[in-house]
């Protein structure tokens, strides 16, 4: 399974010197781009900023937040490590961030 990462320029830079391969700019229209990036079965989790997911109509963010292949990780400024390690646990049923 791969990580892939999808935002903003500014967000998705420091995964691409990370050495992410998988990287998605969210565009004018970042649903197009998720649906591409839920196609690849080789994509098990996805780093979405917060400023993508505000842009996700009402049901395509339902659509995000309730897959499990991949699951998608939003971060932003705001959420918190405890928030973030739930989430994980959640979706993977393992806590990777002891």
């Amino acid at each position: 399974m791969e990580l892939a990462v999808i935002g903003q320029e500014d967000f998705i830079l420091g995964f691409q010197l990370a050495g992410i391969r998988k990287i998605y700019q969210a565009g004018d229209k970042p649903m197009l781009v998720i649906k591409e990036i839920m196609q690849n079965k080789e994509i098990g989790v996805v780093i979405i900023d917060d400023t993508t997911i505000s842009r996700l109509e009402e049901h395509d963010l339902l659509d995000v937040e309730g897959s499990i292949s991949p699951v998608f990780v939003q971060l932003s400024t705001k959420t918190s490590q405890d928030s973030l390690k739930k989430l994980i646990r959640k979706s993977i049923g393992v806590d990777l961030l002891n």
